[in-house]
């Protein structure tokens, strides 16, 4: 009879008891979470190391007039957004920044074309695909500044295998044509260049997206009624989403930001009128000692690369979640 009286005063007792003070709580927490810190700390110290700092110093630059001098005995003057104005009032800053854009757009949809198609084919049931496989990679293997050497002999005016080519080709226009002496030109080269290094990765990522892809949906498909067209715009793209935003991402980071393919084979082109972002703000810098002016075009290309892919990472999460 006196069992529900004495677990009422039970639970009464219990609602009642004083809640552990703040003090406490905060300590549970701190000693919960000092392992995962602990443990995370020298990844940490290494990513501020080698890119926290780095990026804070460029930022603190981009808003002085830091010589070579003040550099390296200090003494910068802080000039405000004098080096930003600059950048946008500097006819050839201001060209190397809409060189960036333009041409690094077109490499990264270049790139994503051909390694899409290369995957495509790569994940065809073909006798020697795994010769073809390996073939791929070479050229993600040879180092950048190798390779802008490689063709720029390879497009030379009087030596070049490209202009002997199509003149064989029919194409007499071609005979003894300097490729390098108009921004167009060159950037057509720098273009097969920048495209023939950066499709392996691309290429081999899609491959091993489109080998996840359960064939019995394709099959499904193509009973259905889908050709291959509909089946890849209907099927295979939509699966792959999350890997292509990725991987443009990547390509738009890698493109943007190319420096030896122009600095090597658009070193003859007049009045620097191929010159990118990155190729400008490394003459500034280092060779004209401009740090401020060179900073400051360092961190615009950063503000670009990171509004573009901020622009492309939410679009795709629109897509995805439509």
């Amino acid at each position: 009879m006196s069992t529900a009286p004495a677990a009422v005063s039970a639970g009464r007792a219990s609602e009642s008891a004083p809640r552990p003070p703040a003090a406490v709580i905060a300590r549970r927490w701190v000693a919960r979470l000092t392992m995962p810190v602990l443990l995370l700390l020298p990844a940490m110290v290494i990513i501020v190391g080698l890119i926290g700092y780095p990026l804070v110093r460029t930022v603190y630059l981009s808003f002085t007039d830091t010589g070579l001098g003040e550099l390296i005995y200090g003494g910068s003057t802080w000039v405000g957004l004098d080096n930003f104005k600059e950048v946008f009032s500097d006819e050839h800053l201001r060209a190397s920044l809409v060189n960036t854009v333009v041409f690094g757009t077109l490499c990264v949809i270049g790139t994503m074309v051909f390694g899409f198609a290369t995957a495509l084919l790569l994940n065809q049931r073909l006798r020697g695909n795994w010769f073809f496989a390996i073939a791929v990679l070479l050229p993600w293997a040879v180092p950048a500044i190798a390779a802008s050497a490689i063709f720029k002999w390879l497009f030379d005016s009087r030596y070049g295998f490209v202009n002997w080519a199509l003149v064989e080709l029919g194409f007499s226009g071609f005979q003894d044509y300097a490729w390098f002496a108009g921004r167009v030109s060159a950037y057509v080269a720098i273009f097969i260049t920048v495209v023939w290094q950066s499709f392996p990765f691309i290429a081999l990522s899609l491959l091993a997206g489109l080998q996840t892809i359960p064939k019995e949906t394709l099959h499904a498909a193509a009973v259905d009624g889908a050709g291959p067209w509909n089946r890849f715009r209907l099927v295979t793209l939509p699966l792959l989403r999350p890997i292509v935003a990725v991987l443009v991402v990547f390509s738009t980071i890698w493109d943007f930001k190319i420096f030896d393919q122009i600095y090597v084979m658009a070193a003859g082109v007049p009045d620097r009128a191929a010159d990118t972002a990155a190729v400008a703000a490394y003459r500034e810098g280092f060779a004209l000692s401009h740090y401020g002016l060179g900073s400051a075009v360092a961190v615009v290309l950063f503000l670009i690369l990171l509004v573009f892919s901020l622009l492309y990472v939410r679009l795709i999460g629109r897509e995805g979640s439509a």
